[in-house]
């Protein structure tokens, strides 16, 4: 169950996420979408994934994340390729030692961009990672696998208050590394609500704390 009221539930809860689910599919509702996401399983440690996103600037993107037990992402790679363009990003935690960027860019995002009326895109990564705080939550912002971590990690429990974490979203598929507090809150057992710095969103879970809905956004299609 989401509700993390006993140490027994939380650990479920990791046990569901964490390798006995096959593989993930969203849909997205409000452009043409899909992400296949293959979530920890035979290697607990890790897991991937894959989406193909429609719309004025179509692209595909793939990551690999690397997990601790308690569902810290530690490290990530993504790639993001369009027509003409492919961006490429590392981004790796230390406790001791904080956190390290890599980027590769090779075309011209900001040509796809501004041909599609938006405006161009800052360099991937970030450029200062002193500002990314050590056991910060890591998300990839279009990945809602990264939000069943998030609630694993923080151990929230259904209708308690809200929880203010440190939290790095990386987007795509510009691959900007953005940092700021969000605050995390489960209104419900299957209702997640999140705000701070950045924009408010709310979604559905089902009993493993896996999204199933995202409002105008996307859904779980399997």
């Amino acid at each position: 169950m989401v509700v993390a009221s006993s140490q027994d539930t939380a650990a479920h809860r990791g046990r569901t996420a964490g390798g006995q689910r096959g593989p993930l599919i969203w849909q997205r509702t409000d452009r043409i979408g899909t992400e296949l996401v293959f979530p920890p399983g035979e290697d607990p440690c890790a897991a991937r994934g894959s989406a193909v996103v429609a719309g004025p600037v179509p692209h595909t993107s793939r990551w690999h994340a690397d997990l601790d037990p308690d569902a810290t992402v530690r490290a990530l790679d993504v790639t993001c390729e369009g027509v003409g363009w492919s961006r490429t990003l590392r981004l790796t935690g230390d406790p001791r030692l904080g956190w390290t960027c890599r980027t590769e860019e090779t075309g011209d995002l900001d040509g796809a961009l501004t041909g599609a009326g938006h405006a161009v895109a800052p360099l991937p990564g970030i450029d200062d990672t002193g500002r990314l705080l050590p056991g910060a939550i890591l998300r990839l912002q279009d990945s809602p696998i990264f939000l069943t971590w998030a609630l694993r990690r923080l151990r929230l429990a259904a209708g308690g208050q809200p929880v203010a974490a440190p939290t790095i979203r990386i987007l795509t598929p510009s691959l900007v590394v953005l940092t700021g507090m969000s605050t995390y809150q489960l209104v419900g057992p299957h209702r997640l609500r999140i705000s701070g710095d950045e924009p408010a969103s709310g979604y559905e879970l089902d009993d493993a704390g896996i999204v199933t809905y995202q409002p105008a956004r996307l859904r779980l299609a399997r």
